[in-house]
């Protein structure tokens, strides 16, 4: 799945900026709207069988993320400082992980007990998790809501500097 949000992101943000004159943040509007997507499914799956639902709706977020965001750093900042720029951008994903990471551990270990091992066992089923999909559901909310506010953003500047083009013609 991660495979075809990276094809269909990659050539659909052209098509939408070539062809359809938009923005290519669309793509990634498209990508929190999938992961959103997939954290209600997290919420709702109770059945282990099934969780490559959300697995699946992951990846293709994923993918297209991925697809898409160098295209947006070049946007953003030019070809020169690509590597540097978007060295940068890849590492933003070890501090968000990490901290979703500690989340998830913590709502775990909230729900489970200590075995003698030492081991931890959650045998709650899905509510182990359940208000950690909550915690990401509502970041990927966030991603939507700041998806939103750059096409805003883009299309601003492209009207004022279209005006101000208007103005010295």
């Amino acid at each position: 799945m991660s495979f075809l949000g990276r094809l269909a992101s990659g050539v659909g943000s052209d098509v939408l900026v070539k062809r359809l004159h938009m923005s290519r943040f669309w793509c990634a509007t498209a990508s929190a709207a999938i992961f959103t997507l997939a954290q209600v499914c997290a919420t709702r799956i109770e059945n282990p069988n099934h969780l490559w639902v959300v697995s699946g709706f992951s990846g293709l977020a994923y993918g297209a993320l991925f697809g898409v965001f160098p295209a947006l750093v070049v946007d953003a900042f030019g070809v020169h400082g690509f590597s540097v720029n978007w060295g940068f951008m890849t590492l933003a994903p070890v501090v968000s992980g990490n901290i979703f990471n500690l989340c998830y551990g913590t709502i775990f270990d909230h729900h489970s007990e200590v075995l003698p091992s030492g081991e931890r066992s959650c045998s709650e089923g899905l509510e182990c998790y359940r208000s950690a999909y909550w915690i990401t559901f509502f970041a990927s909310v966030v991603g939507i809501l700041v998806s939103f506010w750059n096409i805003r953003h883009e299309h601003v500047i492209k009207n004022g500097d279209a005006q101000e083009d208007h103005r010295e013609a």
